[in-house]
């Protein structure tokens, strides 16, 4: 009987897809770009990491902070715009139609924005749990390493001048100690421009000569001018009803609302992701991933060899005799993580990422929603394997393969020194961001 149920059910639901009225089931959450929630990505496994005959020693780590809240320049136009599309919608007699169903309508009834001024970028609780989380797991993969008793000889914490990475360090240090202790966990004073976790900050050179380019004229703008938006714009409007055509700059304030509350919301779906198909959504998605190409990946060398003095920090780190601090975790940015995943040549595309390539990087590896979620994480963990340094490194607490090592996990230290040699010997960080060199090559 249950089978035949099952039969009856599909054939129904096959139906309803003919006549365009079964629920949409693509994966939506997979175009969040740098607003994907770190549970969609994450390695959620406990499972005690192990290789025969190797000991873990220490253990080095950048973390992008929890998911936040959105920017006061994204604030802006989700308040003032946003609930005026909404009661448009509600007040179209072009709706429910076979893309916005009762149910879609039902969530815009019921949608209000309450994220004030005041709270921009501020961590959520989503981001609070993303990084507890985080470190059980953590803390259950190398417990040889991050001992559940807190001691500051044995942790090194940093975070920078920010609320929401302060508050993502105190809550990874909750997850290993507990709330109690960790409230008693010793975090050095932030930098403004922390020299480590936020080099870029000190590069005026990058800041004049790409981010500042980039802004104003970079390959996601000419995106977000093309046909390809357009046209996407002239299909959300027409789905939802409306005779005033929306422009790109509100199809992209309902795609980054569509994210945030995504990330916040386990439950229920937000209304501002319902108007859009999957080819929209990968459009979209392709716009954040162009600007953080060129702002922070390789569109220019620049903005990946700056990240040398982070690099740096770990070579020394490991390359120290001391076997304190055991572990050593830096809370930090978005734009850090990924000039530090440039810098070490991972998910680097055979091509450069441009407006008009759209079409053809379906399969790019240069995608943030993977690479570069709430809660992203870069680790590396040092092992001794019979009198030999090896390293172990992890993105999302998945295990990965350096360059220099494809065929393994454990890469030999002085593989990776080697490899890497130029960017550990030759780390000239105030000349290479002098203003009075010549302006930055595109890679």
């Amino acid at each position: 009987m249950g089978v035949r149920v099952w039969c009856f059910s599909f054939g129904l639901c096959c139906l309803f897809l003919l006549t365009k009225q079964c629920p949409r089931k693509y994966p939506f959450e997979h175009y969040l770009a740098v607003r994907t929630p770190y549970r969609f990505v994450s390695n959620s496994s406990l499972h005690k990491v192990n290789y025969e005959g190797c000991i873990p020693k220490k253990v080095w780590m950048l973390v992008r902070h929890g998911t936040r809240n959105p920017s006061k320049s994204n604030l802006e136009p989700i308040n003032s715009r946003l609930p005026i599309i909404k009661n448009n919608v509600l007040n179209s007699k072009k709706v429910p139609n076979d893309f916005i169903k009762n149910r879609d309508l039902d969530l815009f009834k019921k949608w209000k924005w309450t994220v004030k001024l005041e709270d921009e970028k501020k961590l959520t609780h989503e981001g609070e749990d993303e990084m507890l989380l985080m470190a059980e797991r953590m803390q259950s993969r190398f417990p040889e390493v991050f001992e559940n008793v807190y001691s500051n000889t044995t942790y090194k914490f940093k975070y920078t001048f920010s609320q929401r990475t302060k508050k993502s360090a105190f809550y990874f240090a909750a997850g290993l100690f507990g709330k109690k202790t960790a409230k008693d966990v010793w975090f050095p004073d932030p930098i403004k421009a922390d020299p480590i976790l936020r080099f870029y900050k000190l590069c005026k050179k990058w800041k004049e000569t790409v981010k500042a380019p980039v802004h104003e004229n970079g390959e996601h703008k000419k995106f977000q001018e093309s046909p390809t938006m357009a046209k996407v714009a002239s299909e959300v409007t027409e789905r939802l009803g409306l005779t005033t055509k929306l422009n790109v700059s509100d199809i992209y304030t309902m795609y980054i609302t569509c994210g945030f509350e995504t990330a916040w919301n386990k439950r229920p779906k937000s209304p501002w992701c319902s108007p859009f198909t999957e080819e929209n959504l990968k459009a979209l998605e392709y716009i954040d991933d162009l600007k953080h190409y060129w702002q922070d990946g390789y569109g220019y060398q620049l903005t990946y060899q700056q990240a040398c003095p982070a690099f740096g920090d770990l070579i020394n780190y490991f390359n120290a005799e001391a076997a304190f601090p055991k572990v050593t975790v830096y809370f930090t940015h978005s734009g850090t993580l990924l000039k530090m995943l440039a810098h070490m040549g991972l998910y680097r595309d055979q091509n450069h990422l441009t407006a008009s390539e759209f079409g053809n990087m379906a399969n790019r590896k240069w995608k943030t929603g993977l690479i570069d979620s709430f809660g992203t994480n870069l680790a590396f963990i040092l092992y001794e394997c019979d009198g030999v340094k090896k390293v172990l490194t992890m993105h999302q607490e998945n295990i990965i393969k350096l360059p220099c090592c494809p065929e393994s996990d454990l890469c030999e230290y002085e593989k990776i020194y080697d490899f890497y040699s130029e960017s550990i010997e030759s780390c000239d960080f105030d000349a290479m961001c002098d203003e009075s060199h010549s302006d930055s090559d595109s890679d």
